[in-house]
């Protein structure tokens, strides 16, 4: 076990592990390389993923099917704008069934309120109408409670957006809710972030959320940013592609606020790939500053592949006095496998005694594809980085 902490500079470091990473090659015993699955970069292959859970859906024989509420010589190529039509229903059925045609919405997009249960068919999609908003909403549940969506497809104006500023266009935007179960979204294309888990604005925070089987591909910011959370299931989600507007990562955690919450996380499989930026991230240091802060975090078997920064980052750098708070708890990283980054795959900074990040028994690829040695992983992880904080790293 190697416990160290970390005072080094770390351009210098950067440039060291760079040559380690191109020219380093030992075969590790004894443990099992986790495969990424890999998608092209066309946006239909995302639906493989998906179509693995596809027998699970919310339909009853009370359901109500959507289709009836549209007009009198409806389309199903998803040209016309029916987001009233789609409206009506949610706001008056508690069990409803999309059809298995696309459909547009427009910027207003879709608000789901509690006590709901949504199935998307096979063949269901929601795309959005091309907007000059800098900020929207696909599918948005706010203050809300006991909901659950199967299969949601929504696709964003990306390609077609009017506008140039913002960054804030959301396929489907959770705030300020508890219990809410999505299973196999698919969420590809949006100006912003693909799924985004927050407050409302009287910072009532999410609970109790799970979401499995996501696909989030092609997004312009983040596949998905988590502001604040009490309870996070994140099983399963594929998150890549993203690029456009900083910091282009596939999963990012990133507090807005001393009110914000980051506890009881737990991110099991998840696949990050060809992001721009990071494949997962972690910011919390405006979490302080009303009050000491904990967080606590668990990443099982996560595998990332050719971030365009780092497989993973945990920073919390905060300039805000002690005597107005300070932040302590665990980040936990089980059997990561971190493929191919071009300089480090790892980033830690902190200067919180008490944040502390625990590593066990990682992978990691260099760019020429080389698994390195448990001598070469440590060596990169016992690294010079800036704060106090504390890494453990075990085989």
């Amino acid at each position: 076990m190697i416990i160290s902490n970390f005072h080094a500079k770390q351009v210098k470091v950067y440039s060291l592990l760079s040559v380690l990473f191109f020219f380093a090659y030992c075969k590790k015993d004894s443990i099992t390389e986790i495969q990424p699955q890999k998608f092209a970069a066309d946006s239909t292959s995302t639906l493989s993923l998906r179509d693995q859970s596809l027998g699970l859906t919310g339909v009853t024989s009370a359901s109500y099917y959507i289709e009836k509420s549209l007009p009198s010589g409806y389309v199903k190529d998803g040209s016309r704008d029916y987001t009233s039509y789609i409206q009506s229903a949610l706001n008056k059925y508690s069990n409803l069934v999309f059809p298995a045609f696309p459909i547009m919405v427009n910027d207003k997009g879709l608000v789901i309120g509690s006590n709901k249960t949504i199935t998307f068919l096979t063949g269901s999609k929601l795309i959005l109408k091309p907007t000059s908003l800098a900020t929207y909403n696909i599918l948005r549940i706010s203050g809300s409670t006991n909901i659950t969506l199967y299969n949601p497809v929504i696709v964003g104006d990306r390609a077609k957006h009017i506008g140039t500023t913002g960054e804030a266009g959301v396929g489907l935007a959770i705030r300020g809710s508890s219990y809410i179960t999505v299973y196999s979204p698919n969420v590809t294309n949006c100006w912003g972030d693909g799924i985004y888990i927050g407050q409302v604005e009287n910072k009532i925070n999410c609970k109790n959320i799970v979401i499995k089987n996501a696909v989030l591909k092609k997004n312009r910011r983040d596949g998905i940013s988590i502001i604040s959370v009490d309870g996070l299931t994140l099983e399963s989600c594929y998150a890549g592609y993203s690029d456009g507007t900083s910091p282009y990562c596939g999963i990012n955690f990133e507090a807005n606020n001393p009110s914000c919450v980051m506890k009881n996380i737990n991110v099991t499989n998840a696949v990050t790939e060809y992001n721009l930026g990071n494949g997962i991230q972690i910011g919390t240091k405006r979490m302080l500053g009303q009050g000491d802060r904990s967080v606590s975090f668990t990443f099982t078997n996560h595998v990332d592949t050719k971030s365009g920064q780092l497989a993973f980052k945990a920073v919390c750098t905060s300039t805000t006095p002690a005597s107005t708070g300070v932040m302590s708890g665990l980040i936990k990283v089980v059997n990561p496998s971190w493929k191919y980054t071009q300089a480090v795959p790892m980033y830690y900074s902190t200067n919180q005694p008490n944040y502390k990040l625990y590593i066990s028994s990682p992978d990691v690829y260099n760019p020429s594809s080389s698994l390195l040695s448990w001598s070469q992983i440590s060596a990169i992880f016992d690294r010079g980085t800036v704060g106090t904080g504390t890494l453990t790293l075990t085989k």
